[in-house]
């Protein structure tokens, strides 16, 4: 269940859209959350567009017994357009939910390059460390890279640290599990942190790691590109789309692949400067700038191409 400040900011906004959509001075409407559908009686014939980040409800149900994906399914049958954010979020949106393909386009998050204001606190943190960064739950994979840290050979293990960005104080498990390898005393948790703080994380990094077993797009790949940090993911969802051969890749069920991956991230050196001028490169492709063009064209595709499947013409 959602915090209570959630809970509250999430009622608010209901309101307020409620509001908006009974004024009807819309043409699309293009809701943020797709939890709950009480938007669909308001729509007045005018076309929705929704954006779906992830499947990662249906496709691990056993994390979210609370979740209805009956009433996604409804939004989605009515959706003029339905936005995804990667190829494979799009693949399962058709495989996962009553739409035809001709509905559901892809737009990309984009990258900018964030601001470090010099008055930015600096976080205590080791000279040499892996960076972890976000929730360490569920699908995330946390223990696998815990698991990968005891293969690392004891030379290369020496001396190195794992900081771990937001995502809340170690639980009692994962620091038992760390006791187990013979980590605990070199993983440091810092969060929340700032933008700006997370931006010199990447930065000071010797490698960025990202085990999850799913993720919609994987915004801090992009991040950890635009800081010139290595990176190193599973091989999995969407990863191999959003970073190609700008990153290493593991199978996210075998940490000693990921020990392998990440001796070659830390060791070879012709290696790394690679794995940094190619991730600069990908980062071409991701802007804000185009996000934007791209959404207003599904906008204006829902717009011209007629109404919602399920809802009355627009009265002239």
């Amino acid at each position: 269940p959602l915090p209570s400040r959630w809970r509250v900011i999430h009622f608010v906004n209901r309101q307020a859209s409620v509001r908006a959509l009974r004024r009807g001075q819309f043409d699309v409407f293009h809701p943020t959350l797709t939890d709950h559908d009480y938007f669909l009686p308001l729509l007045q014939g005018r076309p929705l567009v929704i954006t779906v980040h992830d499947m990662i409800p249906a496709l691990f149900p056993e994390h979210y017994p609370g979740r209805d994906g009956a009433v996604l399914a409804r939004i989605a049958r009515q959706a003029a357009r339905i936005i995804t954010i990667s190829e494979n979020t799009r693949a399962d949106v058709l495989r996962l939910l009553p739409v035809p393909p001709e509905r559901v386009q892809v737009v990309p998050h984009g990258y900018s390059e964030p601001r470090v204001p010099a008055t930015t606190p600096a976080l205590p943190v080791p000279d040499s460390y892996l960076l972890f960064t976000g929730s360490r739950t569920l699908y995330k994979n946390f223990g696998c890279l815990v698991d990968a840290l005891a293969e690392l050979p004891p030379a290369l293990a020496a001396g190195l640290h794992l900081v771990c960005a937001g995502g809340g104080p170690f639980t009692a498990a994962e620091l038992g599990h760390l006791r187990r390898v013979g980590w605990a005393g070199r993983a440091h948790q810092f969060g929340p942190v700032s933008d700006a703080q997370l931006t010199r994380l990447y930065r000071g990094a010797r490698a960025f790691v990202f085990p999850s077993l799913y993720e919609g797009f994987g915004l801090p790949i992009l991040e950890a590109f635009g800081q010139l940090c290595p990176v190193v993911l599973s091989y999995a969802s969407c990863f191999p789309e959003i970073a190609r051969e700008a990153a290493l890749y593991f199978n996210p069920h075998q940490p000693a692949d990921l020990a392998r991956q990440l001796t070659c991230a830390l060791t070879e050196g012709p290696l790394r400067g690679q794995l940094v001028r190619l991730g600069q490169l990908r980062l071409l492709d991701f802007s804000w700038t185009e996000t934007a063009r791209r959404t207003r064209a599904v906008y204006e595709e829902a717009l011209y191409s007629g109404a919602s499947p399920l809802a009355r013409p627009v009265a002239s």
